[in-house]
């Protein structure tokens, strides 16, 4: 028998090991062929919303990850989805911008790992997370649009050094965050004042009562506290105690508050972006936990912080982009 003939069956065994490993591997590569669909669910298709999917989707493009097909979703939420459904398109992934939406969504019958987005924390962990839409822990999880109340209270102490007495209202949403609210205040040696609003109280008496008491109101995320209707009154009763209020967004602030934190649609859609490609990259496809917004920005009036008695200390240190 000559060599060639002696050899020829271990490279026949090597070439049957190597189609086998490559057979195993065939399917990985044809599914990063295939577009990965993502549903963008946007609660309004206003200024906010259009620059969350625009950060959004830059976030995504930017990554090494497979060919993205995205689905934009900003009106009639489950007759948009059942029509995607129809034609063929199902989701690998689902992204949600704002509250209406993540109730919209959890009323659908869709079953894809999904991010909820510009969402209050207490929304989510009062409901969505419970609800049956969520009932695989592992395939719900949220990018908050709330801050850490650690984070408030460090930054209302450093901003205001003077500042010893805080006010609070808190709603049928928002009363979860108590327990945290108190130890924060220990931790940073703040006199939190604390009023606990039921459905038919009368918000500006409970404003008022705790502008004569307190240095300042914070105002904590809760619809049932702060919205359209009320925000102008609670306003106007902080000026009237001459107690700045301190808030969660730019437009209070337009609208006459001292300083609001917050995070920027962007922001929160680069931290979700960021979340979804983790997401993507794990070969276990669970999602991580849900995060609280790791970006902000601090607002300030300057008409309204000339009016603040005390030491003030809002240098540019502290104003930069976090």
């Amino acid at each position: 028998m000559s060599l060639l003939d002696k050899i020829r069956p271990l490279f026949s065994g090597v070439g049957l090991l190597l189609f086998f490993f490559v057979s195993l591997a065939l399917p990985t590569v044809v599914c990063a062929n295939n577009n990965i669909n993502i549903f963008v669910v946007l609660s309004k298709n206003t200024q906010p919303y259009q620059q969350f999917k625009t950060q959004f989707q830059q976030t995504l493009y930017s990554s090494p990850l497979p060919k993205i097909k995205f689905h934009l979703i900003d009106t009639d939420i489950a007759a948009s989805i059942s029509a995607l459904y129809e034609s063929g398109v199902h989701p690998d992934y689902i992204v949600t911008a704002g509250t209406q939406a993540a109730h919209q969504l959890i009323s659908t019958n869709v079953s894809a790992p999904t991010i909820f987005s510009l969402i209050p924390a207490s929304s989510y962990q009062n409901n969505i997370q419970h609800s049956p839409y969520c009932k695989t822990k592992t395939h719900c999880s949220a990018i908050y649009l709330d801050q850490p109340i650690n984070r408030q209270f460090r930054l209302i102490k450093k901003g205001l050094p003077d500042l010893r007495h805080l006010g609070i209202i808190l709603g049928p949403t928002s009363l979860t965050m108590k327990a945290s609210i108190l130890q924060a205040a220990k931790k940073y040696k703040l006199d939190v004042h604390i009023a606990e609003a039921e459905k038919d109280d009368n918000l500006i008496v409970l404003s008022d009562k705790l502008g004569k008491i307190s240095d300042a109101l914070l105002a904590i995320p809760d619809p049932d506290i702060y919205n359209r209707k009320t925000a102008k009154g609670l306003l106007l009763s902080s000026y009237k105690n001459n107690t700045p209020l301190i808030a969660y967004s730019k437009g209070f602030v337009h609208a006459g508050a001292l300083f609001s934190i917050y995070s920027t649609p962007e922001q929160i859609a680069k931290q979700t972006g960021m979340m979804l490609m983790r997401l993507m990259s794990s070969s276990e496809n669970i999602l991580p936990a849900s995060e609280p917004p790791n970006l902000y920005t601090i607002d300030i009036n300057p008409a309204v912080l000339r009016s603040v008695r005390g030491k003030i200390n809002f240098n540019d240190a502290m104003l930069d982009k976090r």
